[in-house]
Protein backbone atom coordinates (compact mmCIF):
# COMPACT_ATOMS: atom_id res chain seq x y z
CA UNK A 1 0.00 0.00 0.00
CA UNK A 2 1.49 3.28 -1.00
CA UNK A 3 1.02 6.32 1.15
CA UNK A 4 0.59 9.55 -0.68
CA UNK A 5 1.35 12.91 0.85
CA UNK A 6 -0.39 15.93 -0.33
CA UNK A 7 1.84 18.78 -1.41
CA UNK A 8 0.09 21.00 1.03
CA UNK A 9 1.34 18.81 3.92
CA UNK A 10 5.05 18.86 2.96
CA UNK A 11 6.00 21.97 4.99
CA UNK A 12 4.57 20.38 8.10
CA UNK A 13 6.49 17.19 7.49
CA UNK A 14 9.79 19.08 7.12
CA UNK A 15 9.19 21.08 10.27
CA UNK A 16 8.41 17.92 12.21
CA UNK A 17 11.61 16.31 10.93
CA UNK A 18 13.75 19.28 12.05
CA UNK A 19 12.25 19.24 15.55
CA UNK A 20 12.78 15.50 15.77
CA UNK A 21 16.48 15.91 14.94
CA UNK A 22 16.89 18.67 17.50
CA UNK A 23 15.31 16.53 20.21
CA UNK A 24 17.49 13.57 19.18
CA UNK A 25 20.75 15.51 19.48
CA UNK A 26 19.70 17.09 22.76
CA UNK A 27 19.02 13.72 24.28
CA UNK A 28 22.10 11.97 22.86
CA UNK A 29 24.55 14.87 22.90
CA UNK A 30 26.43 13.55 25.94
CA UNK A 31 26.88 10.16 24.31
CA UNK A 32 28.31 11.82 21.19
CA UNK A 33 30.70 13.84 23.32
CA UNK A 34 31.94 10.68 24.99
CA UNK A 35 32.36 9.03 21.60
CA UNK A 36 34.39 11.95 20.29
CA UNK A 37 36.51 12.17 23.43
CA UNK A 38 37.31 8.46 23.20
CA UNK A 39 39.11 9.25 19.95
CA UNK A 40 41.26 12.01 21.59
CA UNK A 41 45.07 11.75 21.28
CA UNK A 42 47.40 11.06 24.21
CA UNK A 43 50.87 12.60 24.29
CA UNK A 44 54.10 11.68 26.05
CA UNK A 45 57.61 13.13 25.78
CA UNK A 46 60.58 10.77 26.06
CA UNK A 47 64.04 12.09 26.91
CA UNK A 48 67.46 10.63 26.04
CA UNK A 49 66.37 8.33 23.24
CA UNK A 50 69.58 6.92 21.69
CA UNK A 51 70.34 7.44 18.00
CA UNK A 52 71.14 4.36 15.94
CA UNK A 53 73.68 5.36 13.28
CA UNK A 54 73.70 3.25 10.12
CA UNK A 55 77.05 3.34 8.26
CA UNK A 56 79.92 1.15 7.08
CA UNK A 57 81.79 0.78 10.36
CA UNK A 58 84.59 -1.22 8.72
CA UNK A 59 85.54 1.69 6.49
CA UNK A 60 84.42 4.83 8.28
CA UNK A 61 84.59 6.51 11.69
CA UNK A 62 81.78 8.97 12.51
CA UNK A 63 81.65 11.63 15.23
CA UNK A 64 80.54 15.14 16.07
CA UNK A 65 76.90 14.54 17.01
CA UNK A 66 74.86 14.12 20.17
CA UNK A 67 74.06 10.48 20.80
CA UNK A 68 70.58 11.14 22.29
CA UNK A 69 67.46 13.06 21.27
CA UNK A 70 64.00 13.83 22.66
CA UNK A 71 60.90 12.24 21.11
CA UNK A 72 57.25 13.25 21.56
CA UNK A 73 54.79 10.44 20.92
CA UNK A 74 51.05 10.92 20.40
CA UNK A 75 48.13 8.64 19.58
CA UNK A 76 44.74 7.36 20.63
CA UNK A 77 46.03 3.96 21.73
CA UNK A 78 47.07 4.48 25.31
CA UNK A 79 48.28 0.90 25.75
CA UNK A 80 50.60 1.13 22.75
CA UNK A 81 51.84 4.52 23.92
CA UNK A 82 52.73 3.18 27.36
CA UNK A 83 54.62 0.31 25.76
CA UNK A 84 56.80 2.68 23.72
CA UNK A 85 57.51 4.91 26.70
CA UNK A 86 59.14 2.07 28.62
CA UNK A 87 62.71 1.38 27.33
CA UNK A 88 62.34 -2.30 28.25
CA UNK A 89 59.28 -2.83 26.03
CA UNK A 90 60.00 -0.24 23.34
CA UNK A 91 59.86 -1.31 19.68
CA UNK A 92 60.71 1.93 17.91
CA UNK A 93 64.15 3.50 17.50
CA UNK A 94 65.58 6.75 16.12
CA UNK A 95 67.83 6.22 13.11
CA UNK A 96 70.43 8.30 11.26
CA UNK A 97 71.13 6.69 7.90
CA UNK A 98 74.68 7.46 6.66
CA UNK A 99 75.08 4.49 4.33
CA UNK A 100 75.17 6.66 1.21
CA UNK A 101 77.54 9.31 2.61
CA UNK A 102 81.29 9.67 2.03
CA UNK A 103 84.00 11.50 4.01
CA UNK A 104 83.08 14.99 5.18
CA UNK A 105 80.60 16.77 7.42
CA UNK A 106 76.92 16.20 6.60
CA UNK A 107 73.50 17.22 7.92
CA UNK A 108 71.29 14.16 8.34
CA UNK A 109 67.55 14.01 9.03
CA UNK A 110 66.51 11.64 11.81
CA UNK A 111 63.73 9.11 11.34
CA UNK A 112 61.83 6.64 13.50
CA UNK A 113 61.89 2.92 12.79
CA UNK A 114 59.40 0.20 13.84
CA UNK A 115 56.94 2.76 15.25
CA UNK A 116 53.34 1.53 15.52
CA UNK A 117 50.99 2.96 12.88
CA UNK A 118 48.67 4.10 15.66
CA UNK A 119 51.32 6.51 16.97
CA UNK A 120 52.94 9.65 15.64
CA UNK A 121 56.48 10.84 16.55
CA UNK A 122 58.10 14.26 16.68
CA UNK A 123 61.94 14.21 17.05
CA UNK A 124 63.90 17.06 18.62
CA UNK A 125 66.22 17.91 16.96
CA UNK A 126 65.00 16.75 13.58
CA UNK A 127 68.50 16.86 12.05
CA UNK A 128 72.05 16.27 13.27
CA UNK A 129 75.45 17.27 11.89
CA UNK A 130 77.79 14.28 11.42
CA UNK A 131 81.46 14.10 10.45
CA UNK A 132 82.46 11.03 8.46
CA UNK A 133 86.17 10.06 8.20
CA UNK A 134 88.17 7.14 6.89
CA UNK A 135 88.86 4.77 9.79
CA UNK A 136 92.46 4.29 10.97
CA UNK A 137 94.09 2.51 13.94
CA UNK A 138 97.34 3.06 15.83
CA UNK A 139 99.00 2.04 19.11
CA UNK A 140 99.97 4.67 21.69
CA UNK A 141 101.71 4.72 25.04
CA UNK A 142 99.23 5.76 27.73
CA UNK A 143 100.31 8.12 30.53
CA UNK A 144 98.44 8.61 33.82
CA UNK A 145 97.43 12.16 34.73
CA UNK A 146 95.73 13.65 37.80
CA UNK A 147 92.94 16.18 38.02
CA UNK A 148 94.96 17.66 40.93
CA UNK A 149 98.32 16.92 42.59
CA UNK A 150 96.54 16.39 45.89
CA UNK A 151 93.34 14.60 46.82
CA UNK A 152 90.39 16.11 48.67
CA UNK A 153 91.73 14.85 52.00
CA UNK A 154 95.14 16.43 51.45
CA UNK A 155 97.05 13.30 50.41
CA UNK A 156 99.90 13.89 47.98
CA UNK A 157 100.11 11.52 45.02
CA UNK A 158 103.53 10.10 44.18
CA UNK A 159 104.74 8.04 41.22
CA UNK A 160 102.09 6.43 39.00
CA UNK A 161 102.07 3.71 36.34
CA UNK A 162 99.48 2.11 34.02
CA UNK A 163 98.66 -1.45 33.04
CA UNK A 164 98.65 -2.05 30.14
CA UNK A 165 101.22 0.55 29.10
CA UNK A 166 99.93 0.72 25.51
CA UNK A 167 96.44 0.98 23.99
CA UNK A 168 95.07 0.82 20.44
CA UNK A 169 93.30 3.97 19.28
CA UNK A 170 90.68 3.91 16.50
CA UNK A 171 89.54 7.21 14.97
CA UNK A 172 89.30 9.16 11.71
CA UNK A 173 92.44 9.78 9.65
CA UNK A 174 92.27 13.57 10.17
CA UNK A 175 91.61 13.22 13.88
CA UNK A 176 94.55 10.81 14.23
CA UNK A 177 96.90 13.57 13.02
CA UNK A 178 95.71 15.82 15.86
CA UNK A 179 96.54 13.38 18.67
CA UNK A 180 99.33 14.82 20.84
CA UNK A 181 99.20 12.26 23.67
CA UNK A 182 97.02 9.50 25.10
CA UNK A 183 96.30 9.64 28.82
CA UNK A 184 94.44 7.85 31.60
CA UNK A 185 92.72 10.59 33.58
CA UNK A 186 92.52 9.91 37.34
CA UNK A 187 90.05 11.80 39.51
CA UNK A 188 92.24 12.57 42.56
CA UNK A 189 89.19 13.31 44.71
CA UNK A 190 88.41 9.56 44.70
CA UNK A 191 91.82 8.47 46.01
CA UNK A 192 92.52 7.47 49.62
CA UNK A 193 95.20 5.73 51.68
CA UNK A 194 93.38 2.37 51.43
CA UNK A 195 93.93 2.22 47.65
CA UNK A 196 96.90 1.15 45.59
CA UNK A 197 95.25 1.32 42.14
CA UNK A 198 92.18 2.64 40.34
CA UNK A 199 90.45 2.17 36.96
CA UNK A 200 90.74 5.23 34.71
CA UNK A 201 89.26 5.97 31.25
CA UNK A 202 91.57 6.46 28.27
CA UNK A 203 91.50 9.80 26.45
CA UNK A 204 93.32 11.20 23.42
CA UNK A 205 94.30 14.88 23.70
CA UNK A 206 95.42 17.42 21.14
CA UNK A 207 98.22 19.94 21.69
CA UNK A 208 95.79 22.26 23.50
CA UNK A 209 94.75 19.52 25.92
CA UNK A 210 91.30 19.07 24.38
CA UNK A 211 89.77 15.58 24.22
CA UNK A 212 89.38 14.10 20.75
CA UNK A 213 86.74 11.62 19.50
CA UNK A 214 88.31 8.16 19.60
CA UNK A 215 87.67 4.54 20.44
CA UNK A 216 90.22 2.90 22.75
CA UNK A 217 91.00 -0.77 23.24
CA UNK A 218 90.82 -1.24 26.18
CA UNK A 219 88.55 1.63 27.18
CA UNK A 220 89.98 1.72 30.74
CA UNK A 221 93.40 0.96 32.20
CA UNK A 222 94.57 0.23 35.75
CA UNK A 223 96.54 3.09 37.27
CA UNK A 224 98.80 2.19 40.21
CA UNK A 225 100.04 5.00 42.44
CA UNK A 226 101.89 5.86 45.63
CA UNK A 227 100.36 7.94 48.39
CA UNK A 228 102.70 10.50 49.97
CA UNK A 229 101.12 11.27 53.31
CA UNK A 230 101.77 14.80 54.60
CA UNK A 231 103.99 14.95 57.71
CA UNK A 232 104.99 17.54 60.29
CA UNK A 233 107.33 17.82 63.30
CA UNK A 234 105.70 18.82 66.59
CA UNK A 235 106.98 19.36 70.13
CA UNK A 236 106.34 17.04 73.10
CA UNK A 237 105.81 18.24 76.66
CA UNK A 238 104.96 16.42 79.92
CA UNK A 239 101.58 16.73 81.62
CA UNK A 240 101.54 15.84 85.36
CA UNK A 241 98.58 13.65 86.23
CA UNK A 242 97.41 12.33 89.61
CA UNK A 243 97.87 13.64 93.18
CA UNK A 244 101.36 13.68 94.69
CA UNK A 245 102.02 11.42 97.71
CA UNK A 246 101.97 13.21 101.07
CA UNK A 247 105.76 13.03 101.49
CA UNK A 248 106.48 14.55 98.04
CA UNK A 249 106.53 18.29 97.60
CA UNK A 250 106.97 18.34 93.82
CA UNK A 251 108.39 16.34 90.93
CA UNK A 252 110.72 17.03 88.05
CA UNK A 253 109.83 15.31 84.76
CA UNK A 254 112.38 14.90 81.96
CA UNK A 255 111.37 13.39 78.58
CA UNK A 256 114.00 11.52 76.60
CA UNK A 257 112.92 13.48 73.50
CA UNK A 258 110.99 16.68 72.91
CA UNK A 259 110.11 16.26 69.21
CA UNK A 260 107.97 13.82 67.21
CA UNK A 261 106.78 13.50 63.59
CA UNK A 262 103.07 13.21 62.84
CA UNK A 263 101.57 12.11 59.49
CA UNK A 264 97.99 12.32 58.24
CA UNK A 265 95.49 14.60 56.57
CA UNK A 266 96.95 18.05 55.95
CA UNK A 267 93.94 19.88 57.35
CA UNK A 268 94.38 17.97 60.63
CA UNK A 269 98.14 18.50 60.81
CA UNK A 270 97.69 22.24 60.41
CA UNK A 271 95.86 22.33 63.74
CA UNK A 272 98.57 20.50 65.76
CA UNK A 273 101.80 22.12 66.98
CA UNK A 274 102.48 20.10 70.14
CA UNK A 275 101.38 16.94 71.96
CA UNK A 276 101.15 16.53 75.74
CA UNK A 277 102.56 13.36 77.34
CA UNK A 278 100.52 12.33 80.43
CA UNK A 279 102.73 11.22 83.36
CA UNK A 280 101.10 9.62 86.43
CA UNK A 281 102.87 10.81 89.65
CA UNK A 282 100.41 9.47 92.21
CA UNK A 283 102.68 6.55 93.29
CA UNK A 284 106.04 8.31 93.12
CA UNK A 285 108.39 7.53 96.08
CA UNK A 286 111.75 7.98 94.42
CA UNK A 287 113.33 8.62 91.01
CA UNK A 288 111.74 6.37 88.38
CA UNK A 289 111.69 6.00 84.57
CA UNK A 290 108.34 5.46 82.85
CA UNK A 291 107.64 4.42 79.23
CA UNK A 292 104.56 6.21 77.91
CA UNK A 293 102.62 5.93 74.61
CA UNK A 294 102.32 9.20 72.73
CA UNK A 295 98.60 10.10 72.48
CA UNK A 296 97.21 9.97 68.91
CA UNK A 297 93.82 10.11 67.19
CA UNK A 298 92.43 8.31 64.17
CA UNK A 299 93.19 11.35 62.01
CA UNK A 300 96.99 11.12 62.25
CA UNK A 301 99.88 8.84 63.21
CA UNK A 302 102.98 9.64 65.27
CA UNK A 303 106.62 8.57 65.27
CA UNK A 304 107.96 7.58 67.75
CA UNK A 305 104.96 5.92 69.30
CA UNK A 306 106.55 5.69 72.78
CA UNK A 307 108.77 8.00 74.85
CA UNK A 308 110.41 7.61 78.26
CA UNK A 309 109.97 10.04 81.14
CA UNK A 310 112.30 10.26 84.17
CA UNK A 311 110.40 11.41 87.23
CA UNK A 312 112.43 12.79 90.16
CA UNK A 313 110.52 13.64 93.37
CA UNK A 314 111.40 16.50 95.72
CA UNK A 315 110.57 15.33 99.28
CA UNK A 316 109.01 17.55 101.91
CA UNK A 317 111.23 18.63 104.92
CA UNK A 318 110.08 17.31 108.39
CA UNK A 319 110.84 18.61 112.03
CA UNK A 320 113.01 15.55 112.92
CA UNK A 321 115.13 16.02 109.87
CA UNK A 322 115.59 19.71 110.75
CA UNK A 323 116.68 18.85 114.39
CA UNK A 324 119.07 16.20 113.11
CA UNK A 325 120.45 18.71 110.68
CA UNK A 326 120.99 21.26 113.52
CA UNK A 327 122.78 18.72 115.82
CA UNK A 328 124.94 17.65 112.91
CA UNK A 329 125.91 21.25 112.30
CA UNK A 330 126.85 21.82 116.06
CA UNK A 331 129.01 18.71 116.14
CA UNK A 332 130.75 19.85 113.04
CA UNK A 333 131.52 23.25 114.60
CA UNK A 334 132.91 21.70 117.84
CA UNK A 335 135.10 19.30 115.91
CA UNK A 336 136.36 22.14 113.81
CA UNK A 337 137.25 24.13 116.97
CA UNK A 338 139.19 21.21 118.43
CA UNK A 339 141.07 20.70 115.25
CA UNK A 340 141.88 24.38 115.16
CA UNK A 341 143.30 24.38 118.79
CA UNK A 342 145.42 21.33 118.12
CA UNK A 343 146.78 22.89 115.02
CA UNK A 344 147.74 26.01 116.97
CA UNK A 345 149.67 24.08 119.61
CA UNK A 346 151.44 22.08 116.99
CA UNK A 347 152.41 25.26 115.25
CA UNK A 348 153.84 26.74 118.47
CA UNK A 349 155.93 23.61 119.18
CA UNK A 350 157.27 23.61 115.65
CA UNK A 351 158.19 27.26 115.95
CA UNK A 352 160.11 26.66 119.25
CA UNK A 353 162.01 23.78 117.73
CA UNK A 354 162.98 25.86 114.77
CA UNK A 355 164.25 28.64 117.07
CA UNK A 356 166.43 26.23 119.05
CA UNK A 357 167.91 24.78 115.92
CA UNK A 358 168.80 28.22 114.66
CA UNK A 359 170.51 29.25 117.93
CA UNK A 360 172.89 26.28 118.19
CA UNK A 361 175.20 27.27 115.31
CA UNK A 362 175.61 30.71 116.87
CA UNK A 363 176.98 29.27 120.12
CA UNK A 364 179.47 27.04 118.33
CA UNK A 365 180.86 30.01 116.47
CA UNK A 366 181.45 31.92 119.68
CA UNK A 367 183.52 29.16 121.14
Amino acid sequence: MRIKFKKSNMPYVLISLVFSLILFFNVNGQNFSQLISSEANYEESIQNVPITVLYNSDEYFVHGFSSNVSVKLSGANRIQLNKEIDPDTRDFSVVADLTKLTSGTHEVRLKTKNLSSSLFASIDPEKISVTVEKKVKKQFDVSPILSSTTSNNGLKIGEMSTKPEKVEITTGENTMKEIDRVVASVDSSKLNTDQESIQAPVQALNASGEALPIQSDPQNVTVSFEIQTPSKEVSLYPIQEGDLPSAVESVKIDLNRTKATITGVQSVLDKIDSIGIPVDVSQIQGTVKKFIDVPVSGDYQVNPKTVSAQVTPVLKKTQDSETSSTNHSSSSVTEATRNSSGSSRSSETSATQMTSSQEEPTNQSTD
